[in-house]
C-alpha cells in the first residue's frame, strides 16, 4: 500500500523534472528572437552554424517524453482535483520563463499589437509595415498577412505592446495572458465535468494536465488558451442557469478567436432544455427541447452573443473582418490536414503526368469540398445533440447520464469536425477539442474515446520541433498515404453511420438521429 501511495508522487516529480529541463533547453532550442537560418534538428552538437543548439533540441525532446510518460503513468492515480492542480503548476510553471516553444506566433501577436498601437489596423496592414525591430522576429507567414484574430485579442495585444517597450517584456506579458487562460481552464474543466455528472479527476487528467497544454498554451503562449478557457468558463456559467452571462463570455471568446462561435448553437440547446425543465417538461437538466423552445432559446442566444460582438467591432473601430478570417493559415500546406493531403496527392499524380498545376487546383478544390462537408457535419452534430440517443442495452443511470452530457459533447464533436476539415492542422488546434471531450465523455464513451484521444495528444506533442518547425513539412511522402488511409477509414465509418441514420425523421426532435450499434459493442464500451 505504501508503494502504491508513493507512486503518484514519484511520477509527479518525474514530470516536474521534464518541465524544468524543457524550460532550460528552450533557451537554445526554442523560437529565439532571431530566427535560425535553417531548421534546428535534434543532435549532439552544442551549437549549429545556422543558429541554435542541436544538443538542447535533443534535451527538449527527451524532456517532453518525460512529461508524456509521467502523464500516462498517472492516468488512473487515486488523487484529487487539487492534487492535479498542484501537479499542473509544478510541471508547467517553469515554462513561464522559457523561450517561446513549438511556434513563433507569440512574436506576431506582439508585432500586430504594436502595429495597431502605431495607428495601423492589423486587418488592413501587415507587420512588414511596422516601424520597429520587433518586425525581424515575426515569422515570414505573418509579415505580409492581415491578422485573423478578433478585437478582444487585438485590444489585449495592443495594451501589452503599449506598456512593454522591450520585446521580451511583451513576450512575458502575452505568456501571462495564456497562463491566465490555463488557470481558468483548470478551474472550469472539473467544474463543468462535475455539473454534468462526470468525473472531475479524469476530466482534469485529460483536459488540463495533458502535456500538450504545457507545450502550446504555456510554452507557445497561444491566444487559443484564452479562447478555450473563456469557452469552458462560459459553459460553467451556463450550467448554473446564467445563460445571458454565458453567451457574453463565449462571445468574448469568439472575439479572441472566431472558432468559439461553434459553441453557441449548443448553448442555445442547453438554454432550451433549461426552459423546458423549468416549465416542468423534465428534470435534472435532461429534458429534450421542442422546436418552439429551441427557436426561442436560439433567438435569445443570438441577441445575447450578437450584441457584444457588434459592439466589439464598432467600439474598437476594427469592423467585422474577424468574423470571416482570411486564408492566411491555409497558406501552410501540410499533409496533416486531410483536405490538403488529398490536394497534395492529386498534385503528385499531376506531376507524374506533366501537370504540375494540378497541385494548386487539387488543394483548392479539396479544401472547398471540406468546407461544404463541414457545414453538413455541423448541422448533423447539432441535431444529434438535440435529439435523444438510442441507448438500448444500457442501464437507466447511464442513459440519464448520456442525456445530460450530449449537448456539451456535441460541442466537442463540432470542434473536431472543424479541426478535421480545416485547411491546415496545427498542434494547438487539438486543444480546442480535448477539454470539451474531457468534461463530457461519460461512462458510455469513456471506453471508446479516452485512450484514442490521449494517444493522439501524445503524438501531437512530438509533431513539431521545439523551434516551431512542423514535421508535417518534411514527412509528406509517408504522411500523405497515412492521411489518405485515415480519410478512407473516416469515410467508411461515415457511410456506416449514414446507413443507421433516420433520415425520414431528421427534424423530429423526439426520435434518435442514429440507431445504436450492435448491443455487444454498447455493453463492452460501458464496462
Amino acid at each position: 500500500m505504501a508503494e502504491a501511495a508513493g507512486a503518484p508522487t514519484t511520477w509527479r516529480w518525474v514530470g516536474g523534472a521534464g518541465g524544468v529541463l524543457l524550460a532550460a533547453a528552450s533557451w537554445g532550442s526554442g523560437a529565439l528572437p532571431r530566427p535560425n537560418r535553417h531548421v534546428l534538428w535534434p543532435g549532439v552538437a552544442w551549437r549549429s552554424a545556422s543558429g541554435g543548439s542541436p544538443l538542447l533540441a535533443s534535451v527538449a525532446v527527451v524532456s517532453m517524453a518525460l512529461l508524456v510518460l509521467a502523464w500516462w503513468r498517472l492516468r488512473d492515480a487515486p488523487v484529487s482535483v487539487r492534487w492535479w492542480w498542484a501537479t499542473v503548476a509544478l510541471w508547467f510553471a517553469p515554462l513561464v520563463v522559457a523561450m517561446p516553444l513549438y511556434s513563433r506566433d507569440v512574436y506576431s501577436y506582439a508585432a500586430q499589437g504594436l502595429l495597431w498601437d502605431q495607428g495601423l489596423s492589423p486587418y488592413d496592414h501587415a507587420v512588414r509595415e511596422l516601424d520597429s525591430p520587433w518586425r525581424a522576429s515575426t515569422a515570414p507567414t505573418w509579415l505580409d498577412s492581415a491578422t485573423p484574430y478578433g478585437p478582444v485579442w487585438l485590444l489585449l495585444a495592443r495594451a501589452v505592446a503599449s506598456v512593454s517597450g522591450e520585446l521580451w517584456v511583451a513576450l512575458l506579458l502575452l505568456r501571462l495572458l495564456a497562463v491566465a487562460g490555463v488557470a481558468v481552464l483548470a478551474w472550469a474543466v472539473p467544474d463543468v465535468a462535475g455539473r454534468l455528472g462526470w468525473s472531475p479527476v479524469r476530466a482534469t487528467w485529460l483536459g488540463v494536465a495533458v502535456p500538450l497544454v504545457g507545450a502550446h498554451f504555456v510554452g507557445g503562449a497561444h491566444n487559443d488558451a484564452v479562447m478555450v478557457g473563456a469557452l469552458l468558463a462560459g459553459l460553467a456559467v451556463a450550467l448554473r442557469g446564467r445563460f445571458v452571462t454565458a453567451c457574453v463570455v463565449i462571445a468574448l471568446a469568439a472575439m479572441v478567436k472566431v472558432t468559439a462561435v461553434v459553441a453557441l448553437p449548443f448553448v442555445a440547446l442547453l438554454w432550451a432544455r433549461h426552459l423546458g425543465t423549468r416549465d416542468g417538461a423534465g428534470t435534472g437538466g435532461t429534458a429534450y427541447a421542442r422546436w418552439p423552445g429551441l427557436l426561442r432559446a436560439g433567438a435569445l442566444t443570438a441577441v445575447c452573443a450578437g450584441v457584444p460582438m457588434v459592439l466589439g467591432g464598432v467600439v474598437t473601430g476594427l469592423g467585422f473582418s474577424w468574423l470571416n478570417p482570411s486564408g492566411t493559415p491555409g497558406k501552410n500546406e501540410q499533409w496533416t490536414s486531410l483536405a490538403t493531403a488529398v490536394g497534395i496527392a492529386v498534385g503528385a499524380v499531376g506531376h507524374v503526368l506533366g501537370h504540375d498545376e494540378w497541385r494548386e487546383q487539387g488543394i483548392a478544390t479539396a479544401r472547398a469540398i471540406a468546407l461544404a462537408v463541414l457545414a453538413l457535419l455541423l448541422v448533423l452534430v447539432w441535431l444529434a445533440a438535440a435529439k435523444p440517443a438510442d441507448v438500448g442495452g444500457v442501464d437507466d443511470d447511464v442513459a440519464t447520464e448520456e442525456a445530460r452530457l450530449r449537448p456539451v459533447r456535441g460541442i466537442a464533436w463540432a470542434l473536431l469536425a472543424v479541426v478535421v476539415t480545416a485547411p491546415v492542422f496545427l498542434g494547438w488546434y487539438y486543444l480546442w477539442v480535448l477539454p470539451l471531450f474531457a468534461v463530457s465523455l461519460g461512462r458510455l464513451w469513456q471506453g471508446r474515446l479516452e485512450r484514442p484521444l490521449a494517444v493522439v495528444a501524445s503524438v501531437v506533442c512530438f509533431a513539431t520541433l521545439p523551434e516551431g518547425y512542423s514535421l508535417g513539412l518534411t514527412t509528406t511522402a509517408v504522411g500523405v498515404p497515412v492521411a489518405l488511409a485515415v480519410l478512407g477509414w473516416l469515410l467508411r465509418r461515415g457511410w456506416r453511420t449514414a446507413r443507421r441514420t433516420d433520415w425520414r425523421h431528421l427534424l423530429d426532435l423526439q426520435r434518435p438521429l442514429v440507431a445504436a450499434p450492435a448491443p455487444d459493442a454498447l455493453s463492452s464500451s460501458s464496462r
